[in-house]
């Protein structure tokens, strides 16, 4: 039985050992976890890998909009598939296992949901995993896939409640300014691509957070990613980064945030920002809503 280094041991190690496709079945699953273990995945050598999630409880609580959202696109864009399970009786099993050259390999099974609260929480909720035999664990899976509709299912949403997110004027909330001493700054924030010398794209930018934000434990800490939907229906997975805690930036690409607010604002792409395009939509600020650990609303609506 493992109580420690869960995400190494059970999402990682196998695929080392030459083990190249994962199935899962858990209860609850997030979008920023699947991008942060596919990052992770991908950063081992010579591994071609992909993953087929079922989402257990799906059929009696829904599916957030923002994991949703993020699912769609991670399967168009990655090595990625999910399945939501539609049948009266829901799952909460979490069941993990690795296939190699498409025979059972390695599998799991425990407390763990596939989250980053699951595997890599702060919180101290003593997780446990163990190794079970692959090939029941592989009749499992399959059981429940037959319950399952896959995301692009024509009924899919006439089957899965998908939940809008709950934001209220709470604490629960943070307004981030644009502007630094009245401007909006010429070679950070929304203009950190506006440095040819350093080889930037002109569209790289990040979300400024001020300190008092950054130590206030509002956003996750640097190492976990966490899926932010926008009042636009826009989409992305964040990450709190640099010295000091003091940005926001897209996981995928750093221009996905210069891009977005440079598309709302009527600015052309890779044109530096100023305060007048700013004054000129209506607002110089962005406000985030923390909806949970790894999922974020942020407003820029005028």
């Amino acid at each position: 039985m493992f109580v420690k280094d869960l995400f190494q041991k059970v999402l990682i190690d196998p695929a080392k050992e030459g083990a190249s496709q994962l199935l899962i079945v858990s209860g609850y699953a997030t979008a920023s976890m699947v991008d942060r273990h596919l990052r992770c995945l991908d950063k081992i050598p010579d591994t071609e890998f992909n993953i087929r999630l079922i989402y257990g409880m799906a059929s009696v609580d829904g599916v957030s909009r923002t994991d949703d959202i993020m699912f769609r696109k991670l399967e168009s864009d990655s090595p990625f598939g999910c399945f939501y399970y539609a049948e009266s009786n829901p799952v909460h099993s979490k069941v993990y296992v690795w296939l190699a050259n498409n025979d059972p390999y390695r599998a799991y099974v425990g407390s763990a949901n596939y989250t980053q609260g699951g595997f890599l929480g702060k919180y101290d909720f003593r997780e446990v995993m163990a190794e079970v035999d692959p090939r029941k664990a592989l009749e499992y899976y399959n059981i429940i896939l037959k319950g399952s509709l896959e995301i692009s299912h024509d009924d899919i949403h006439e089957r899965i409640r998908i939940l809008n997110p709950v934001y209220q004027p709470t604490p629960d909330c943070v307004n981030l300014s644009f502007l630094s001493r009245g401007i909006v700054p010429g070679r950070s924030g929304l203009n950190w691509g506006q440095r040819p010398e350093a080889n930037r794209r002109p569209n790289e930018a990040y979300i400024p957070v001020p300190l008092k934000v950054a130590r206030s434990d509002f956003f996750p800490k640097r190492a976990v990613q966490f899926t932010v939907l926008t009042d636009d229906d826009f989409s992305f997975i964040g990450t709190v980064a640099q010295d000091q805690d003091k940005a926001i930036h897209s996981t995928e690409d750093n221009e996905i945030i210069g891009r977005y607010f440079r598309k709302r604002l009527g600015v052309r792409s890779g044109e530096r920002v100023v305060k007048e395009d700013l004054d000129r939509y209506g607002r110089t600020d962005v406000r985030f809503w923390k909806i949970d650990d790894e999922t974020f609303y942020l407003d820029f609506s005028v």
